[in-house]
């Protein structure tokens, strides 16, 4: 009777899963918490148990853009590792490291390319930006930096070639003690410059990239 038990809880926590990364890779939930209970209700399940983790939802979701997506989302990917290379030359001063779902190769075709950028006066960003001419707008995100306590950070808002970018700005003592991710609750994956490359190096063996995606200026 427990074994049956089991394997209904873990077949009812796949199901969410699978419907909640599928909302995900629609638009149709902003985030995965967001996600697993909109899938959840959607399933008849209001008081349940059984919610996948993050983690769970991100690979259903890694298993959906593969299937469903296939090529197209192999160049999405391949276009937005190269177009956060060339914003992070650009931004270069601040130490720029590509995290969330670009990196994971997670990402969907509303998702932004997020970068953290590194300095303990904000407003040096906000010059920057002024100074290239880039347009921008601000809002905060707001991570956790320990198991309790959260933190907002700057983000500014910008557009590029089509692809939006989420910049948020940390303090130097973040580069050293990075936020924890809502992924896994452990210290955010990041890539630098020289590790993006290494990445867009090994994915280019494995995917032929389509020759629109030589040009990468704009940022």
């Amino acid at each position: 009777m427990g074994s049956i038990r089991r394997q209904n809880n873990q077949a009812q926590r796949s199901d969410i899963a699978h419907v909640a990364a599928r909302l995900v890779a629609r638009g149709e939930a902003r985030n995965f918490s967001g996600a697993i209970r909109k899938a959840a209700a959607s399933l008849g399940l209001k008081n349940f148990r059984n919610a996948p983790q993050n983690m769970e939802v991100h690979n259903a979701l890694l298993l959906y853009l593969q299937h469903f997506e296939g090529d197209r989302w192999a160049q999405r990917i391949a276009a937005m590792r190269h177009e956060a290379r060339a914003a992070m030359i650009v931004l270069a001063q601040f130490r720029p490291c590509l995290v969330g779902p670009v990196l994971y190769g997670s990402a969907c075709e509303h998702s932004p390319v997020t970068l953290h950028l590194y300095t303990d006066e904000t407003e040096s960003v906000t010059r920057f930006l002024h100074e290239t001419k880039i347009n921008y707008s601000i809002t905060h995100t707001v991570l956790e930096v320990s198991r309790s306590r959260r933190e907002e950070f700057p983000t500014y808002l910008v557009v590029v070639n089509e692809f939006e970018f989420d910049l948020v700005v940390l303090s130097e003592v973040y580069n050293s003690h990075p936020p924890l991710s809502s992924l896994n609750g452990r210290p955010f994956r990041r890539a630098n410059i020289d590790a993006l490359d290494t990445l867009i190096s090994e994915a280019a063996t494995e995917v032929k990239t389509d020759d629109s995606f030589t040009d990468y200026g704009g940022f």
